[in-house]
């Protein structure tokens, strides 16, 4: 009888040799005919796209009302943390809004779209905001925008950073300014100027 090291030996050639055969033969598949076929091949999951249209550039200029309270309240509380009602900056208060929008700055001129979206009091030491808002336009189009407001300064930035329809996958930054506030209501009207890239590409669908 062939000692223990011949038969290992031979085992672990008959192995590689089935291995090799199964590497060689990976993508044939036989008939019950007996005759081979190619394998169709699997499609990639990742594409690489090169968009034949050029990227835009758009300028938005509009204007926002917010107001906090009175018949046309478009902000409301709808969480707040343990210390909030203590914090002098309102820490941990969670809003939901849902903004006008208007080319002008008088609240009967041409509406575009609404801000909707939430905001948090997440600076224990200043009035400051970490804004969530979704800018929807009069056509469905949307342009998304995060970043950090303080809540009473004239002026402030916020990145953009995605955006549907015209503004597909847009990118930019949004600039606000504080046109007036009133000191008793806190109801405040922002303009906003917008500079936005977005993708050219049209015709995107699920594959």
């Amino acid at each position: 009888m062939a000692n223990s090291p011949t038969i290992t030996f031979i085992l672990y050639s008959i192995l590689a040799a089935a291995l090799v055969s199964f590497a060689a033969g990976r993508n044939i598949i036989t008939t019950p005919t007996g005759a081979t076929e190619e394998t169709p091949p699997i499609e990639k999951w990742l594409k690489d796209l090169n968009p034949a249209e050029e990227e835009n550039f758009t300028i938005l200029h509009f204007y926002i009302h917010d107001f906090v309270s009175g018949e046309n309240q478009t902000v409301y509380n709808v969480a707040e943390s343990a210390i909030t009602s203590d914090s002098d900056s309102w820490f941990g208060r969670v809003q939901v809004v849902d903004h006008l929008i208007t080319a002008g700055p008088e609240l009967d001129s041409e509406k575009v779209g609404r801000v909707q979206g939430i905001h948090v009091l997440s600076d224990l030491h200043v009035a400051a905001i970490s804004v969530n808002w979704n800018f929807l336009f009069n056509d469905g189009s949307t342009i998304t925008v995060l970043g950090r407001l303080v809540a009473f300064a004239k002026e402030g930035e916020l990145s953009i950073v995605a955006g549907t329809g015209k503004y597909l996958m847009a990118r930019g930054i949004a600039l606000k300014r504080t046109l007036v506030m009133d000191p008793d209501t806190l109801n405040s009207i922002m303009e906003y100027t917008m500079y936005v890239y977005s993708s050219g590409a049209a015709g995107l669908s699920l594959v």
